[in-house]
């Protein structure tokens, strides 16, 4: 099954917004609130990157997105868990939803706009990408009965691809009846047009639970989690 999203129409002057889109802008908001200060931390250590000709500049490693030269990371694309709203940010908990409530999944964006002879990017990335198509995908396995739905979002960039961006997708919270359904979420991002050899999936994603741990297990709180599954459970209240 595949649902390809629509913006929703706005609404009229002085209304008050729906419960939906009032949870999906606290979530858009605490969603441009993480991308500044990624973008803030981010932009120095891309710069030393680009300038170390053998890939040793350290600080952000080589994850699965192409093209990737060394530790030269050209595109890429990162989740989090799910994002309830309820309380102030991050909104937690997040993966264990009840049917029906309203449940998000923030996509963030990443195009290299530093320029790396060195790695084969006179020209960035952030460039060459300018006004081509983008699609990014979410794709849930209901783990339980292994059906499974994607999400679909598109667009197109302008003259120069932003470095960072986001997009958010609503999570369908079906009643799974009296077996609570365990879902894992999958989010690939890539370039649409011919000969953009440009592609990624997220294998990190930024958890915003804590976890409490379980007997011999430590706790964990809240942030990135890496090369490991993104998964959530819906239950029948």
């Amino acid at each position: 099954m595949t649902a390809v999203t629509d913006r929703p129409a706005a609404p009229e002057a002085g209304a008050a917004p729906e419960p939906h889109e009032a949870a999906m802008n606290a979530v858009k908001e605490w969603a441009r609130g993480y991308l500044a200060a990624l973008s803030e931390k981010s932009t120095s250590r891309l710069a030393q990157i680009a300038g170390h000709s053998n890939g040793s500049g350290g600080g952000i490693e080589p994850r699965i997105g192409e093209p990737t030269v060394g530790q030269y990371v050209a595109f890429d694309v990162a989740a989090t868990s799910p994002i309830q709203v309820s309380g102030l940010p991050p909104y937690q908990p997040g993966k264990v939803i009840a049917a029906g409530e309203f449940a998000f999944l923030v996509a963030f964006t990443f195009v290299n706009p530093v320029a790396s002879i060195p790695s084969g990017f006179a020209v960035p990335p952030t460039v060459q990408l300018g006004g081509r198509g983008w699609r990014i995908s979410l794709d849930l396995v209901d783990l339980t009965d292994l059906t499974h739905t994607t999400l679909v979002q598109t667009g197109t960039y302008g003259p120069q691809a932003p470095a960072f961006d986001f997009v958010v997708f609503t999570l369908p919270t079906p009643d799974p009846g009296p077996d609570a359904a365990v879902y894992e979420a999958n989010v690939t991002l890539d370039i649409v047009d011919p000969g953009q050899p440009y592609a990624a999936f997220a294998t990190n994603f930024i958890d915003v639970d804590s976890d409490p741990g379980f007997l011999f297990v430590p706790p964990a709180p809240p942030g990135w989690r890496h090369d490991l599954p993104n998964r959530y459970l819906v239950y029948s209240k």
